[in-house]
């Protein structure tokens, strides 16, 4: 290579054209790589086609290289403890997410499902062998760990809203939060209801109970004056009473007497009816003798 082309390589040139290593290359004189030496594609001649199949085992053989180098590059280092550090950072966000949005409980449970992700994950990649255990050790904790932390928020505020029946803040979109919402309104209508009914029922017992009282009191209080009005009544009574008797004894007497009297003057009427009716001497006749003139 000319020191020409070397500077415009050095320069940051991709390639450097040269007809000469072209005739070379397809003279076969010199590799590909040679109208390349950055490592950039080859740029095929033209009127050629390249081969799929070489191209496909060229890609496969750079791929298993460069995993290869990145085993290599991670062999010396505990990427599965890294990797279940670095797994636990999306569970760690999404509980903070939950706590800030009043959520504990979700918060809890993404760091629960966070936890148990990354712990799947570092699970597989301890089965699979060599550099394709240390990369998946570094990958899978931090994939497991993403899904693991919404699926364990989801699920521990799920399962506290079926124990408690409180709606999940921040999700009242979801039917089973609606639902929620929705009894909690019929059971705080209901209290309501039975508040109030007790009010008023409380009320009535009490206005009952005060009458009753208030009727006691006015009894206890009066009882003393209704004594005295009955007991003057009684006096008149008895006065009254014995006014009757009296007026009736000497209407007795009255009577008596004028019944004695009446009976006196009847009996002394017929008396001398009698004695003015009867003749004793009426009866008496002379017998004549039996004298014949003639």
């Amino acid at each position: 290579m000319t020191p020409e082309q070397l500077a415009l390589l050095q320069a940051g040139a991709e390639e450097v054209y040269d007809p000469r290593l072209r005739a070379r290359v397809l003279a076969g004189e010199l590799p590909p790589e040679a109208l390349n030496p950055r490592g950039a594609t080859t740029i095929p001649p033209r009127g050629s086609r390249p081969d799929a199949k070489q191209f496909a085992a060229d890609a496969l053989g750079k791929a298993k290289a460069g995993l290869g180098a990145a085993g290599q590059f991670l062999g010396g280092m505990p990427t599965g403890r890294l990797g279940m550090i670095g797994g636990m950072v999306a569970p760690a966000f999404t509980a903070v997410e939950e706590a800030t949005a009043g959520r504990p409980t979700g918060a809890l449970g993404a760091l629960g499902g966070g936890a148990a992700g990354v712990a799947a994950g570092a699970a597989v990649a301890k089965m699979l062998p060599g550099p394709y255990g240390k990369i998946a050790g570094a990958l899978l904790p931090a994939l497991g760990g993403m899904l693991g932390a919404p699926a364990g928020a989801q699920a521990s505020e799920s399962i506290r809203q079926k124990v408690t029946g409180e709606p999940t803040k921040g999700k009242e979109g979801e039917f089973s939060t609606q639902m929620a919402i929705a009894k909690q309104m019929g059971d705080l209508n209901l209290s309501q209801y039975r508040t109030s009914l007790g009010v008023e029922t409380s009320n009535i017992k009490d206005l009952s109970k005060y009458y009753s009282d208030q009727a006691y009191y006015d009894l206890q209080r009066n009882i003393p004056l209704i004594n005295q009005i009955k007991n003057a009544d009684l006096v008149r009574q008895q006065a009254l009473l014995n006014t009757q008797g009296q007026l009736n004894a000497r209407l007795g007497v009255l009577a008596t007497a004028g019944s004695m009297a009446q009976r006196g003057q009847d009996i002394t009427g017929q008396t001398v009816l009698t004695a003015m009716q009867t003749n004793p001497y009426a009866g008496a006749t002379l017998q004549a003798p039996q004298i014949r003139f003639g």
